[in-house]
């Protein structure tokens, strides 16, 4: 086993594909051995743990790459869904079947949802520092692994009867001109929307669940000059890691204290996540009064109902909502149907 361990190793460090060097050609039935002492490895997080041992088994396994990373934090059986190239979503439910949204629509899948998927759904929040209690029993957070990302939905009793999971997988950053391709949004609404950005005005993508608002907001990160300092105050880790901009991530559902953290930051860009609860709005209106360019997505389907919502708590001068939607047909369409400034 120390001899597989030491090949593991040298396979991780190696520059060029294992199979090429011939250094580390795992026979079928030390792979199995290989997934468990992979399992063993940590780095400093756990996003920088599952980038290690996915490198490593892309060496090694190639195309399998994804299945075997999965299997290290217990959660092979999200495989088969996740190597399927239309599956957006999955409900997860201890002992009822998995619920599937694929591009085409919905539909309950053959296999059922194991309580031992969940549970170890919530260890890798803890690993996350997500912190999971009957105060808090509804969270959220990202992992990535390789070109695949995960949001993953917590609930816990007593919102629920017993833990569950909601899965949301995207396969790749959509940038601008993805959306302009797909038909997401139409250069006249770009246009518009990279003016708004541009004078400093406040965003807020509205829409309903699904409809694309996180998406939209990750590409309208791209159009806001990479020297300007920004913030993620963003707990599911939607924002990739880029050099090229002058970024601080924050994985903290604490977003009030972190808006106030941020006056010692010199922040010009705030990104605050989702508007859900009451905190949330709070921490909204606070950045936007320090006079900080904020964007934030919420749940609503008209415009109508986004200012009703922000009105509780929130003064809309100089903001530009947003409005998406989201309808069935042969297949999912998103689109953006409205833009409204105040």
């Amino acid at each position: 086993m120390y001899q597989l361990l030491t090949r593991i190793l040298e396979c991780a460090e190696c520059r060029y594909s294992c199979r090429e060097k011939g250094l580390c050609n795992f026979t079928e039935e030390e792979i199995e051995d290989v997934v468990k002492l992979a399992s063993r490895i940590f780095k400093r997080d756990l996003d920088a743990t599952l980038d290690f041992r996915y490198g490593l088994f892309k060496k090694i396994k190639g195309s399998a790459a994804l299945r075997a990373t999965l299997a290290t934090v217990g959660l092979e059986e999200l495989a088969p869904y996740l190597e399927q190239d239309d599956v957006e979503d999955l409900l997860l439910i201890p002992g009822r079947p998995i619920y599937i949204t694929r591009r085409s629509g919905k539909e309950k899948g053959q296999e059922v949802a194991t309580l031992r998927l969940v549970k170890n759904l919530m260890r890798l929040a803890y690993l996350k520092g997500v912190e999971l209690t009957t105060a808090t029993p509804s969270l959220r957070f990202g992992i990535r692994i390789g070109e695949v990302r995960m949001r993953i939905s917590l609930d816990l009793p007593p919102v629920v009867p017993s833990p569950q999971a909601y899965v949301r997988i995207h396969r790749k950053k959509l940038r601008i001109g993805d959306l302009l391709k797909s038909g997401f949004l139409t250069l006249e609404q770009l246009q518009e929307i990279y003016r708004y950005v541009r004078e400093g005005k406040h965003i807020v993508v509205t829409g309903p669940p699904g409809s694309g608002k996180t998406t939209l907001l990750v590409a309208l990160d791209d159009i806001i000059p990479p020297n300007l300092q920004r913030v993620y105050i963003d707990e599911a880790d939607e924002f990739e890691e880029d050099p090229d901009k002058n970024q601080i991530k924050i994985h903290n559902v604490n977003k009030m204290r972190e808006v106030y953290a941020s006056l010692n930051r010199n922040i010009d860009v705030i990104f605050v996540g989702e508007l859900q609860y009451e905190d949330h709005f709070h921490a909204f209106r606070t950045a936007t009064e320090m006079g900080i360019q904020t964007l934030a997505t919420m749940h609503s389907t008209s415009v109508e109902g986004a200012l009703r919502r922000l009105a509780k708590y929130v003064e809309v001068e100089n903001t530009a909502i947003i409005q998406l939607s989201k309808t069935y047909g042969k297949r999912i369409e998103r689109r953006v149907i409205d833009i409204y400034v105040k």
